[in-house]
């Protein structure tokens, strides 16, 4: 991991070229590459995360999930109360 991590280091500061890096690390170019990919993919996801891990995208699903329950609660009662309203005034008629 710690190869890696130089190689892609290397790399990204242009300290050689790829040609040269991937010699001296025994790997293929294509592979330096993909590390590289591979790197900067998992700083993306790191910086997307909110302050407690979560990103926010899943910070907003469970926003929107609880949101979602919470007016089904209320579906439920108002579907309810217009049964009682509904049985009540057939009562009076």
């Amino acid at each position: 991991m710690k190869q890696r991590r130089e190689a892609v280091l290397s790399l990204l500061r242009r300290e050689e070229p790829a040609a040269q890096l991937a010699r001296r690390y025994g790997i293929s170019e294509q592979t330096l590459y993909r590390w590289r990919d591979d790197f900067l993919a998992a700083g993306e996801a790191a910086l997307a995360k909110g302050k407690n891990g979560v990103d926010a995208r899943d910070q907003e699903i469970r926003a929107l999930k609880a949101e979602l329950e919470e007016r089904t609660l209320t579906i439920g009662k108002l579907a309810a109360a217009n049964r009682i309203l509904i049985k009540i005034s057939r009562q009076l008629s």
